[in-house]
């Protein structure tokens, strides 16, 4: 199940047969969407409309302020970037577990977290040419990476083991734990990055590109340590700019231009395909829904 947002509802659309399961409206402008463990949608609003949370159900709930979720295996917590620090938070009552100090970052332009919840990475506003990595789970001290140039989207590795920036829109750069510099000018693309993530294997990189004319999805391998670190393995040419991709089984979903585009996994056929008018985003719907809230508790999740 994908979660396509547009500027004022969550589309949820079954990936298996292109079809829409319900549009459900949000109580304000959507910034971005999350996939929580528990199945819901997290969707920080603009102005000072909080943040809605949104069940394939129809349900919606309001929180007060905007929240903007980093989900990681663990379903019953989520880092937070704050000014000048990271917060766990439990999700969903969001009461502040802990807290790491980020000394000179009042807060992100973006930011990420491994699967394993070990490593954050985090894009600092106000911004230069640095990413600041955070060891979370050990509550570790922040260090910097110096970047070739403006850091923009960020992707990590499962395993925490490696570190994806896209460098002044136009190419990849590769960070590796413990090296205060990153690997630079190993690939750079004709087209805006607009789109970064996770592919099926722990090495793969997923890029969603907008050009010219049209788009792409581009698979990159990561060799760290070796001559060509990041290796382009495949490319997929679509009709309108990729602004979302994800890893969805063995397929990629892409959100090009209105269009969700389920293709095969190694990028070469367009399988299914479907229409949601004004899509900005998309969170995937993870097949193994997680929460540690009772089902006898009002706050259980819908």
């Amino acid at each position: 199940m994908a979660a396509v947002l547009t500027p004022h509802q969550v589309v949820f659309v079954d990936t298996a047969v292109a079809a829409v399961v319900r549009s459900v409206p949000l109580p304000g402008d959507a910034l971005a969407a999350f996939a929580a463990p528990d199945g819901r949608i997290v969707v920080p609003l603009g102005g000072s409309a909080g943040t809605a949370v949104v069940s394939v159900s129809g349900a919606v709930e309001r929180w007060p302020g905007r929240v903007f979720p980093l989900f990681f295996r663990e379903a019953d917590r989520m880092y937070v970037v704050l000014p000048h620090r990271l917060a766990t938070l439990s999700y969903p009552e969001r009461i502040l577990l802990e807290r790491i100090p980020l000394a000179g970052v009042e807060g992100a332009r973006r930011a990420a977290c491994s699967n394993d919840g070990r490593l954050v990475a985090v894009v600092p506003d106000p911004g230069g040419r640095e990413l600041v990595l955070v060891p979370a789970l050990e509550e570790g001290v922040p260090f910097r990476v110096e970047l070739g140039g403006e850091p923009g989207l960020v992707e990590l590795a499962p395993d925490g083991m490696y570190t994806i920036v896209a460098v002044d829109s136009r190419s990849l750069e590769l960070v590796i734990p413990g090296q205060k510099r990153s690997v630079r000018g190993a690939v750079t693309f004709a087209g805006t990055v607009r789109a970064l993530a996770a592919g099926k294997d722990a090495r793969d990189v997923l890029v969603g590109l907008a050009g010219p004319v049209g788009g792409e999805v581009v698979g990159v391998r990561v060799q760290a340590g070796k001559r060509e670190p990041l290796r382009i393995v495949f490319r997929a040419a679509l009709a309108a700019g990729v602004t979302a991709v994800a890893s969805v089984g063995e397929e990629i979903a892409a959100l090009s231009g209105d269009d969700l585009v389920m293709l095969s996994g190694n990028g070469r056929h367009a399988l299914r395909r479907v229409s949601v008018a004004g899509a900005c985003g998309l969170a995937m719907v993870p097949n193994d829904v997680r929460t540690t809230v009772p089902q006898w508790s009002d706050a259980a999740a819908p």
